[in-house]
């Protein structure tokens, strides 16, 4: 397990954006599972905080300007967050760092609902669901394998499973 990330946006580059609020920058914490994005709120009386889990996270993208760049966090089933005033090489650090999550999450829920599958197949099988059930489970996973979810390897292993 990864500790958590912080990066701090810019005051100068927050100011060029008319976002001129001097007491509290805008906070960006990554860990493992998700994006927590900090920022004063507009009455300065307290502080807003927004997680996104990166199971939920489509993708990210880094705006860039003459000066700093904007960081848009795009998720299912809300607007895109977009956060500005950090420096063109901090956006391309939090890019890559989210990304390597974003895709590490997406490949374990992958993983989970492939077992799962498996696990429902071995049981349809040993419950009497005969030859046609476990042929049905091989397609299945002969289509995964075909659409680039499962590996060659994987494929062996959980047919071996299956067969068992």
């Amino acid at each position: 397990m990864q500790e958590e990330k912080k990066f701090k946006s810019s005051y100068f580059l927050r100011w060029l954006s008319a976002d001129i609020n001097p007491f509290t920058p805008n906070v960006i914490t990554i860990d493992d599972n998700q994006i927590e994005y900090t920022r004063r709120n507009w009455y300065l009386i307290s502080v807003d905080t927004e997680n996104l889990n990166f199971q939920n996270v489509v993708g990210i993208s880094v705006d860039k300007h003459l000066f700093g760049s904007s960081i848009k966090i795009k998720s299912s089933g809300s607007d895109p967050i977009i956060i500005r005033g950090f420096w063109k090489k901090k956006a391309n650090e939090i890019k890559e760092l989210c990304s390597k999550h974003i895709s590490a999450n997406t490949q374990k829920g992958s993983a989970d609902a492939i077992a799962k599958a498996v696990a429902d197949a071995v049981a349809g099988a040993a419950g009497g669901g005969g030859a046609v059930s476990m042929a049905d489970e091989l397609k299945k996973l002969k289509e995964l394998v075909d659409s680039g979810v499962l590996t060659q390897d994987e494929f062996d292993e959980q047919k071996a499973k299956l067969m068992s």
